[in-house]
């Protein structure tokens, strides 16, 4: 039996001895809070080893921070280095690309997980069963509970790719234009659509693959489909399908084919930001990498530099140091609940002021759902290999467009269903607030939310649909049958600093020059029916392309 941890001893270090150094290193804006040397009672918190005590290091400055190595900060950081600029890369999760010994596994297997599936927790935080116990470590995919939700997002060298199913599909441009404001142009994101599908080998599943054992689930649901009279269609991914057919012919060991996704796929066959964008940037000479850093606050100082205090942590998640920095233009690219939370306290602490009204705003769960067809009629494998590759574009249901994809469920027994995932377009809009009694950023949330209500019965009805022609029954499968669809996990959060309101256009924050924000947060707090990190991606090379062009 497990047992309460014991708050560790902390030496005394003089208060004073530390706010002198804080407002040295920050020119003035003492940012560290004060229960530093408090024990956090999270487990998704860093904590001081006892007998202990963690290094102060002088201040450093740079010309360019960026925050965040996921889609925005990888994007972000490639163009400027190769633009010529020194940027230094401030990510909390470390690097995955160490060499192997033989037999050892870079990351977390999907039935067998351990430490690095989760981010400094005791539990796994997946929504597909129930949480099992792991080594609490600096896994790949974090989990907060925020707005009554499980709110998911990577934390690893490369963000949320080294997390993400690989999908990356466009909204059609009707459904893009209900989302989106007139001044983000469809036609103009084409072009960043298309760099972005080049970097990350963008396609479709091939025939080929698609006929093999470990996709016969891809198949099911295709024909189901058909039946049900539903249009199907490919949904492209970035994915090396040469890899993928090496582990068909037993080359290499089965990692995609055996459905893993969500803490990395081991044998690479899935586009990452590591081995892409953030290479590429690392390969100028230009880039500065600081993983495990964790940004606890930043403001600017009375010379009118950015300053950051971070928490260096090792794997175990103790703090081994404290590293303050200071620079002109600060990116902030750590994803929807990082970047925003980060504005929000800097506001509320008075160290980023002049912030508008908007900060903290607008943000969306872009109308996650889930649900399994079971006993569908006919075998769906053993081993469901991925990346998704099949999906119902429903976008003229009258309850709302909706996009349901079909992803792998890799059980190791064949269990003779169908799992689903929809995405719609909800006008339910939470808000960051700092709350002062705990130091923690929350988001409230309507307590009925309508709009979601409707995506979900949007999903139940074209599911029915396939249950009528097919066979079979929906259910969420994971709470005793209690529910047929859940919408208690958000894979997608988006918004909180949205384009126009809290930023222009291209992401600078109002109020400030040199200051950016470059990730999911700038999103209006939906994506259109689609996986957002394509469009993330997208933008994030349009904004810095005119940034670039008039800033730098």
């Amino acid at each position: 039996m497990s047992q309460k941890p014991r708050k560790p001893i902390v030496p005394k270090v003089s208060r004073r001895d530390f706010l002198r150094y804080s407002a040295t290193a920050t020119g003035g804006a003492v940012m560290l809070p004060s229960t530093a040397w408090a024990y956090a009672p999270s487990s998704a918190k860093p904590t001081i080893k006892p007998w202990t005590i963690p290094k102060f290091y002088p201040v450093e400055h740079r010309d360019v921070i960026v925050v965040g190595s996921g889609f925005g900060g990888a994007i972000t950081a490639h163009r400027l280095t190769a633009h010529g600029v020194n940027v230094t890369l401030i990510e909390q999760g470390r690097r995955w690309d160490k060499p192997l010994a033989a037999g050892e596994t870079r990351f977390s297997k999907n039935l067998y997980p351990d430490g690095r599936s989760t981010w400094l927790c005791n539990t796994t935080v997946t929504p597909l069963g129930p949480p099992l116990p792991i080594n609490k470590t600096t896994g790949v995919l974090q989990g907060r509970q925020l707005a009554g939700k499980t709110v998911l997002n990577g934390a690893a060298y490369g963000g949320g790719s080294i997390a993400y199913g690989g999908i990356l599909a466009k909204p059609e441009e009707h459904i893009f234009k209900q989302v989106f404001p007139t001044e983000i142009s469809y036609q103009e994101m084409q072009r960043h659509y298309d760099t972005v599908g080049r970097m990350l080998g963008r396609g479709t599943i091939p025939n080929d693959v698609l006929k093999t054992d470990p996709f016969t689930h891809v198949r099911v649901a295709r024909d189901q489909c058909d039946k049900a009279g539903l249009e199907w269609e490919l949904i492209p991914t970035a994915t090396n399908w040469d890899i993928v057919r090496q582990e068909l012919a037993g080359t290499i060991p089965p990692s995609i084919t055996q459905g893993e996704a969500i803490y990395g796929v081991n044998s690479g066959a899935k586009g990452t930001l590591d081995n892409t964008y953030l290479k590429l940037a690392e390969n100028t000479g230009r880039l500065d990498v600081r993983t495990l850093h964790q940004v606890q606050a930043i403001g600017q100082n009375a010379a009118g530099l950015y300053t950051l205090n971070t928490y260096q942590i090792n794997e175990a998640g103790y703090i081994t140091a404290y590293r303050s920095f200071t620079c002109k233009k600060l990116f902030l690219t750590a994803g929807t609940v990082t970047t925003t939370s980060l504005l929000v306290k800097a506001k509320a602490k008075g160290t980023l002021s002049k912030l508008n009204a908007h900060v903290g705003q607008g943000w969306g769960n872009n109308g996650n759902v889930y649900a399994l067809r079971m006993a569908v009629g006919e075998s769906t494998g053993k081993w469901q290999g991925g990346p998704p590759a099949i999906g119902v574009r429903d976008l003229n249901n009258p309850l709302g467009p909706l996009f349901i994809e079909h992803p792998q469920l890799p059980l190791g027994i064949d269990i003779r269903s169908l799992l689903y995932f929809g995405i719609g377009i909800s006008p339910t809009r939470g808000t960051f607030r700092y709350d002062n009694a705990s130091g923690d950023v929350v988001i409230d949330w309507p307590s009925k939310d309508l709009g979601q209500e409707r995506i979900n019965q949007s999903l139940l009805n074209t599911l029915d649909k396939m249950n009528q022609t097919n066979g079979g029954f929906t259910t969420s499968a994971l709470d005793n049958f209690a529910s047929k669809v859940k919408d208690d996990i958000c894979y997608h959060p988006v918004g909180g600093c949205v384009m126009g309101k809290a930023a222009d256009f291209f992401g600078r924050i109002k109020g400030y020059q040199g200051l950016y924000v470059n990730d999911g947060s700038f999103m209006p707090g939906a994506s259109g029916c689609v996986n957002p990190s394509f469009t993330i991606a997208a933008l994030a090379e349009r904004n810095i392309e005119r940034i670039i062009a008039e800033d730098f």
